[in-house]
């Protein structure tokens, strides 16, 4: 347990609301003393349980928190069970625990000393609300990363304020259509009604899924521009890589087939695929990107694939 800043006259952390806060990992060492740092120095009034799940690294990340960071807890895999999965493993143990609310904060993001506390107070103020975002900035720039997300008419999910300068941005507290897994904090009340992450996404839209099926629960994102964090954007698959490309198309085409309207969502996944294939493939072949090329292929079949799985999801004798 990592008591906050907010302390008593005998060191001793006050009672608050109970938060586990898990940063996921996957050979990402070197990112995580800034990260577990800026978790080191919250000043929220709450009782803080900080466990980092370790997707299998083999760079030293277990060396670096038994020496640097004992207080954390780690949670080491067999193997890299991508985003969701993993994250679901701590976030069992958090309600198994009795947690009150689950902080997810990738090891690339560094949270600033008040991010905590601005959003637990929203939590307070807005019972209704069951996911919790802040402003997130890119590191070293003062330009906007995130401050929710936007789902667009092809059923897209994009950082809503994406490159906008801070010194422009106008947004203030409010709903957002949904929040990023960068940096967010989740009621365990609404996790036990709507369930975890869809283990069927490895990586990217499994916040978008999440954030979709509490709405239709009845939950609210909300999003508060105070709560500030850094993120170095792209630092585990990188921006525009092929890895990233594909993991984004296969991601899209699954959550179109489990969230559209039925007859929207089959219009919207066959004109996805096709152009996919047809158009975004042969456009990077002509900018010779072969790699991207090949992943834009591989988007279009296996999110086909992922989509026909969602589909048959839907079904009433699946339900």
């Amino acid at each position: 347990m990592i008591p906050t800043s907010s302390t008593g006259p005998e060191g001793v952390a006050p009672d608050g609301p109970r938060v586990h806060a898990v940063v996921l990992t996957w050979n990402g060492a070197h990112l995580l003393p800034e990260c577990l740092a800026a978790l080191r120095g919250q000043d929220a009034r709450a009782r803080l349980n900080v466990v980092v799940v370790d997707n299998a690294s083999s760079d030293g990340t277990a060396e670096l928190l038994a020496r640097e960071f004992p207080e954390v807890e780690h949670l080491r895999l067999a193997e890299n069970a991508g985003y969701g999965r993993a994250n679901n493993q701590a976030m069992h143990r958090a309600l198994d625990a009795g947690a009150d609310f689950v902080a997810l904060i990738n090891n690339d993001v560094a949270v600033s000393s008040g991010w905590l506390r601005r959003l637990l107070e929203a939590a307070a103020a807005h019972p209704e609300a069951g996911l919790f975002t802040g402003t997130l900035l890119f590191r070293g720039e003062e330009v906007v990363n995130s401050t929710g997300l936007v789902i667009d008419a092809f059923g897209r999910a994009r950082d809503r304020d994406f490159r906008v300068p801070t010194a422009e941005l106008r947004r203030t507290d409010g709903p957002a259509a949904g929040v990023s897994g960068g940096a967010a904090l989740l009621r365990t009340a609404m996790l036990r009604e709507i369930g975890l992450f869809d283990p069927a996404y490895f990586a990217y839209y499994e916040d978008v899924d999440l954030s979709l099926r509490a709405a239709r629960a009845g939950y609210h994102s909300w999003y508060v521009r105070g709560a500030t964090a850094r993120h170095r954007f792209g630092a585990t698959f990188g921006p525009g890589s092929p890895a990233q490309r594909y993991l984004l198309g296969v991601g899209h085409l699954r959550t179109l087939a489990r969230h559209q309207p039925l007859a929207k969502a089959a219009l919207l996944v066959a004109f996805t695929v096709l152009y996919r294939i047809a158009v975004k493939a042969p456009l990077e072949l002509l900018r010779l990107r072969p790699a991207l090329a090949w992943a834009e292929l591989r988007a279009a079949a296996a999110g086909a694939g992922a989509a026909l799985r969602a589909f048959s999801d839907r079904s009433p004798s699946r339900r």
